[in-house]
């Protein structure tokens, strides 16, 4: 499988939404400690965390996976493939919201494996704005000295090493850039009895008849810098639910460049070619992601890809065990 680097073409698009520059407040901020301008949400306050971590000060990579309260044998599976597949340098966490009939369970799933942020919203999808704000603001609060911030969902496979070497060639300056699978010219879904009813949204949310450029948010990759300026920036938007839309959109009202990258693979391919693939969608079940593991695990493709992104051995680096 051939992997090009390459730009989407979109079309023209221009919002305000509503303010059209949002850079003075972030320099306000980092220059005075405090902004003139007014927040206009208060997405940061409809939750508390009820499950946090904290992470090392040696942390490079830092892997956001979204997570439904209840897939468990995901999460597992993750741990027990993909999500194992690194140094001391990488740290792997799981993003849930709140099921009160899961309670005990999440409890001892954190309490074994110390790697969940939960949130006290309902874990629905129409919260997933809340799930990724929480990201953020995790990110910036815990794990503030890493360098490169991945954020997937639990229904990706992800090689580690890849996405590791990608990060170091590509961002290793810190530049205002966001690489992912980019979804150009799409039109809003407006009616609530569509087929793709769960991507609704309203005029009144949102009144233009074509969607902004955006990354979809099951595979986003940035800076930790990028991470700090939109955890500002946030409380002076007006929210969209739809979360992918909404970062992406803050993200180009502040200059940051969102970049089509076709190793971030949106589509569903069984057959990947581990030298290139960053991250593929749709395994959604668990004999998916260990059928994946098996075939990346094998001797000559586990040697090729950590060579290629180590000068010498790290700590359980992809055991093949």
């Amino acid at each position: 499988m051939e992997v090009l680097t390459k730009q989407q073409r979109c079309y023209g698009f221009h919002y305000n939404h509503p303010l059209n520059d949002v850079k003075y407040i972030v320099n306000e901020i980092k220059d005075k400690g405090m902004t003139s301008s007014e927040p206009i949400n208060n997405m940061y306050n409809h939750y508390t965390t009820i499950f946090s971590v904290t992470c090392s000060a040696d942390i490079e990579l830092i892997i956001l996976v979204k997570s439904s309260t209840g897939h468990f044998d995901q999460r597992q599976a993750i741990r027990s493939t993909w999500g194992k597949c690194h140094g001391e340098n990488v740290r792997v966490v799981f993003l849930l919201g709140y099921s009160n009939e899961l309670i005990e369970h999440v409890r001892y799933e954190y309490a074994e494996y110390n790697d969940i942020v939960q949130g006290s919203f309902n874990d629905e999808y129409r919260n997933n704005l809340y799930k990724t704000l929480m990201a953020y603001d995790w990110v910036v609060s815990n794990c503030s000295n890493s360098q490169f911030i991945f954020f997937v969902d639990d229904d990706y496979f992800v090689t580690i090493p890849n996405l590791l070497k990608f990060s170091r060639e590509k961002m290793r300056s810190g530049r205002d850039v966001m690489f992912g699978h980019k979804q150009c010219n799409k039109d809003p879904v407006r009616s609530r009895e569509s087929k793709y009813s769960k991507w609704f949204i309203s005029e009144s949310e949102y009144q233009p008849l074509i969607l902004p450029p955006f990354l979809s948010g099951g595979s986003v990759l940035t800076h930790i810098n990028v991470v700090r300026n939109l955890r500002i920036v946030f409380p002076y938007m007006k929210p969209i639910l739809l979360d992918d839309v909404y970062v992406s959109l803050v993200a180009q009202k502040l200059g940051i460049k969102i970049l089509h990258d076709d190793r971030f693979v949106n589509a569903e391919v069984r057959r990947m070619d581990f030298n290139v693939i960053i991250s593929c969608h749709n395994f959604n079940s668990t004999e998916y992601i260990y059928e994946a593991w098996l075939k990346f695990k094998t001797p000559n493709m586990f040697e090729r890809l950590v060579c290629s992104i180590i000068s010498k051995p790290r700590v359980d680096l992809c055991s093949t065990s």
